[in-house]
């Protein structure tokens, strides 16, 4: 396992990814780019204004970094932004499961997208 598959989001991270390709579901946005390594890497910004509760946020990113985990062997070399900018409203127990949901059909299109 490689230790640095997680980016870090910063603007210059953010203008790394003005032109890539997008995969858009209804409250999570994908953009990847190929990254020329042997390997994928993720970074994932979930905003304070779209999930309100730290817990709920830093739940969703460990799910989704142990998902993209268990699929890194799958998945084309590329560098993957997970935004989650837009309010969700849901019950706060759900937010997790509707947006896990969401990833897992968009990182299935992002397999596919290379075959």
């Amino acid at each position: 396992m490689h230790n640095d598959v997680y980016l870090k989001v910063s603007s210059g991270t953010r203008q790394t990814f003005s032109n890539a390709q997008k995969l858009i579901q209804k409250n999570l946005r994908i953009l990847y780019i190929d990254n020329g390594l042997p390997y994928s890497r993720i970074a994932i910004q979930i905003t304070k204004k779209a999930v309100k509760l730290a817990v709920t946020r830093n739940r969703i990113r460990r799910t989704i970094r142990e998902s993209f985990r268990s699929l890194l062997p799958g998945l084309p070399s590329y560098d993957i932004l997970v935004l989650i900018t837009s309010k969700i409203s849901s019950e706060k127990h759900e937010i997790s499961d509707i947006l896990i949901q969401e990833w897992i059909l968009s990182i299935k299109s992002l397999q596919q997208s290379r075959f």
